[in-house]
């Protein structure tokens, strides 16, 4: 199976890519300028009290875990 077409495929996607990231970025800042800032943060600013109220701090992140794991992965190669 040739790899070519899926080379051209890949140009295909990036020709695209640049051709619309004017437009998209353009329609990003749009809807940034167009957000109700004030209401976002009351609306997530309720979330985060739900998730104190419902979700107990946790005495690790898992990064120690995590790194423990990777020691032991690495231990074994």
């Amino acid at each position: 199976m040739s790899a070519a077409p899926d080379r051209e495929q890949q140009r295909k996607y990036i020709r695209l890519w640049e051709t619309n990231g004017p437009f998209l970025d353009a329609l990003r800042d749009q809807e940034i300028r167009a957000a109700d800032t004030a209401s976002s943060i009351r609306m997530f600013e309720q979330a985060f009290r739900i998730a104190l109220r419902d979700l107990p701090p946790r005495e690790s992140s898992g990064l120690l875990e995590w790194q423990d794991w990777m020691r032991r992965w690495r231990s074994r190669g």
